[in-house]
């Protein structure tokens, strides 16, 4: 019996390897295949550099109606970005803080040591930490330091 499943499996990986070698070969004949297709398309690049003028004469006559909406007409310019971030502002759960930086949410930490590296440098940025504590050096005293410091930085305008 187990010289039996020594050949099985022996045959097997012998198929699992001629499979993997032969489909690396088999990728550069097909993507022979898929070069020729893009060669129409440097023609219909050319083409399209002679088509860009007369729409681009035509976007700003889209525009021009689209501006004069009598929601635009009603509301400022500069009432619709604070519209927008406070949409997005709303977008973001209570217990969130979001990188400027990239744009990243994350979950406010209940516990310093699970706490993201950007939020801990963020906290030494804003001047609420003097320096990144390691999980060593928490203690009661610097725990209540930090959840101040969470809510400080959790109230502020950049975070949200």
């Amino acid at each position: 019996m187990a010289e039996l499943l020594f050949i099985t499996t022996t045959i097997f990986v012998a198929y699992v390897v001629f499979v993997v070698i032969g489909k690396k070969d088999k990728p550069e004949t097909h993507q022979s295949a898929p070069v020729t297709p893009p060669s129409p398309a440097p023609v219909a690049a050319a083409q399209a550099e002679k088509i860009p003028t007369p729409p681009a004469a035509e976007k700003p006559l889209a525009a021009k109606p689209v501006a004069k909406t009598p929601a635009a007409k009603a509301s400022p310019a500069k009432t619709k970005p604070t519209a927008a971030k406070k949409s997005a502002a709303s977008d973001l759960p209570s217990d969130s803080l979001k990188n400027p930086k990239t744009g990243e949410v994350a979950k406010l930490p209940g516990n310093y040591a699970f706490a993201k590296r950007w939020i801990k440098e963020a906290l030494v940025e804003e001047g609420l930490l003097d320096k990144i504590y390691k999980n060593t050096e928490l203690d009661s005293a610097t725990t209540a330091k930090i959840q101040d410091a969470l809510q400080q930085l959790k109230a502020m305008d950049k975070y949200q």
